[in-house]
């Protein structure tokens, strides 16, 4: 195999974007004599605490949303379950479950200043447990994660030989055999470790450490190129494939088949809602540790509505491209459309997109270069968000139990580290079955179970009237909202708080457990799926553990009507107060 001229050029450029966008920047800035904003510090609960600027405060959670899954979990959900039905089922559950529920972790982030452990902690004590098992869930989520994303790595690399080494061998086999490594019956336990993917995990591990490991600033300027370098990627992706030959029979796959029976299914929901849950990913705490870095002024509101918008934008946009190409290839092959698109998640990324490559000629190591490398920034920026979390939980732990404080790189270093070697167990010859049990079991139904009860925190000791509270109160005498700005339209909030995020969030969960448990998942060998089940568990232990307390809640007095934003649509008078008796907050106080 010879290397391919285009492959490689394709790389260069895609790494080079960085570079000469500061660089270019740098050159423009020193000549117009501009100053760039620095980050700021705000003393805030005893410690202190970045506050991160607008801009970046928003890549970082659009990043942090639009990742590898929207890509390869989002077509594989719209393929299996009725095209355009399981479309409206990911927009419903998207409006009335997800965006909400990231909405309330924002403003719960940026009204307490802490990481979720604590904040949950000082809502009341009680829910303590659940914010270990969220803690416990996105660790486990960013150790298989990762392994996702270092799949990626090997098909980057050979990308770059021509022609592609997966079309001689077939792209089903050089996926079970050159990457995962063959597994047969004699495979006892998860089977011997892979080089390749240790080598490509400890690979996406350190580009981790090495940007999130020495400050924010940093942090920030590379998030600014991982999250719009993927999305012109993509673009350029879509407006190539969408010309193919055949292009118009995975497109009609896509949103032309709209099979209502689908919608009256409720693994249609559970599966949609369950996307829409993973993709946006409120309950893992990201979101809430992230906020608590906002500016006190920050309008969450609005950059909840841009991040959810986008997020679901760009899910619906790069499916365009996955069955165009799917549309194409069947063309070519005399395959289904159908049969191609429902392959599984990993499966439909990396054996019918690395196999449709061949179909681009002379462009395919071109092709495949730009497809992969979206995957792997993508994975990146979501990574870079979790990994951080990771680590304001474990200073949180040093500090609560008066343990000597590490820099934050070192505890960064010790969190990669951690990650990276857990996620080993994902890179043995079972471990893409392991990986697709724990996604189902953990990001599915513990996802779901976790949104249920912190549905419930919200509604029984958070309270909507303080969320209303909190939100007026950061956007009060902001320019473009003078007298505050409040949770709206109002009925839908209500609804949502209320009613569809706990019942379709409890019962969509509890419905995949029953299934589960009769039918078993799929076809997995009974001690893989048995892992499933033990992490499951664990997790509803960790989330009641602490629900005996009967502490009251620690989070301050205050009183709506403090704040004047409009009195015949906010919810006035004294809220109920929780907690030690204190004075009740005022406007003058906080603004």
């Amino acid at each position: 195999m010879a290397l391919s001229a285009s492959g490689l050029f394709t790389l260069l450029a895609v790494l080079l974007v960085g570079p000469l966008y500061y660089g270019g920047l740098h050159i423009y800035r020193n000549r117009n004599g501009i100053v760039t904003e620095s980050s700021t510090k705000q003393d805030t609960n005893d410690e202190e605490r970045d506050v991160i600027d607008t801009k970046h405060y928003l890549f970082a959670l659009i990043g942090y949303a639009i990742g590898i899954g929207n890509v390869w979990r989002f077509p594989y959900v719209i393929a299996q379950h009725g095209g355009g039905a399981a479309l409206v089922a990911y927009i419903v559950s998207a409006i009335l479950v997800a965006c909400p529920l990231f909405l309330y972790e924002m403003i719960m982030g940026q009204h307490t200043k802490l990481s979720t452990i604590r904040c949950y902690d000082k809502v009341r004590p009680r829910w303590k447990g659940l914010g270990i098992a969220s803690g416990l869930m996105l660790f486990i989520i960013l150790c298989y994660y990762g392994m996702v994303i270092a799949y990626t790595l090997p098909y980057i690399w050979n990308s770059l030989q021509t022609p592609l080494p997966w079309i001689a061998t077939g792209a089903e086999n050089f996926w079970l055999d050159n990457v995962l490594g063959s597994v047969d019956d004699n495979v006892s336990g998860l089977g011997g470790v892979q080089g390749t993917l240790v080598v490509s995990l400890f690979c996406f591990w350190i580009i981790v450490f090495m940007t999130v490991g020495f400050g924010r600033e940093i942090l920030a300027k590379i998030t600014v190129i991982t999250v719009l370098l993927p999305v012109g990627l993509m673009a350029i992706m879509v407006i190539r494939t969408v010309f193919l030959e055949g292009a118009g029979e995975g497109i009609k796959f896509y949103i032309g088949r709209f099979e209502i029976k689908y919608l009256w299914n409720a693994r249609t929901w559970a599966a949609a809602c369950g996307q829409a849950l993973f993709s946006m990913s409120p309950g893992l705490g990201t979101v809430i540790t992230y906020s608590s870095y906002a500016k006190p002024k920050e309008d969450v509101y609005r950059a909840c509505m841009i991040v959810s918008l986008s997020n679901c934008v760009f899910s619906i946009f790069a499916a365009f491209a996955t069955f165009s190409l799917v549309g194409h290839m069947a063309t070519q092959s005399g395959v289904s459309v159908e049969d191609l698109a429902t392959r599984s998640g990993s499966g439909l990324a990396f054996i019918t997109m690395a196999e449709a490559m061949q179909y681009f000629g002379s462009a395919a190591n071109a092709m495949s270069v730009l497809f992969f490398s979206t995957l792997f920034l993508l994975g990146l920026d979501s990574a870079y968000a979790m990994e951080q979390t990771l680590t304001s939980y474990a200073l949180d732990f040093f500090a609560e139990r008066g343990l000597p404080k590490l820099p934050r790189w070192k505890m960064s270093l010790v969190c990669c580290l951690g990650s990276a070697l857990v996620g080993i167990i994902f890179a043995t010859q079972r471990g893409n079955e392991l990986l697709e049990v724990f996604d189902h079991f953990i990001g599915s139904i513990a996802l779901l179970l976790v949104a249920f009860m912190e549905s419930l925190m919200l509604n029984w000791d958070f309270t909507y009237q303080r969320l209303e509270y909190a939100l007026a109160k950061a956007t009060y005498n902001n320019p473009s909202t003078p007298t505050g700005r409040r949770l709206g339209p109002a009925s839908l909030c209500k609804l949502d708080f209320f009613f569809t995020v706990p019942i379709l969030a409890g019962a969509l969960a509890l419905y995949l457990i029953v299934l589960d448990f009769m039918d078993g998942y799929g076809s997995y060998p009974k001690f893989v799926q048995a892992w499933g089940w033990v992490i499951l568990v664990l997790i509803l232990i960790i989330s009641f553990s602490t629900l005996y307390k009967k502490d009251p809640s620690k989070l301050e007095a205050y009183d709506m009507e403090d704040i004047k934003i409009n009195d015949s649509d906010v919810d006035t008078g004294n809220s109920a107060r929780s907690g030690p008796s204190t004075p009740t907050v005022q406007l003058s106080e906080v603004v």
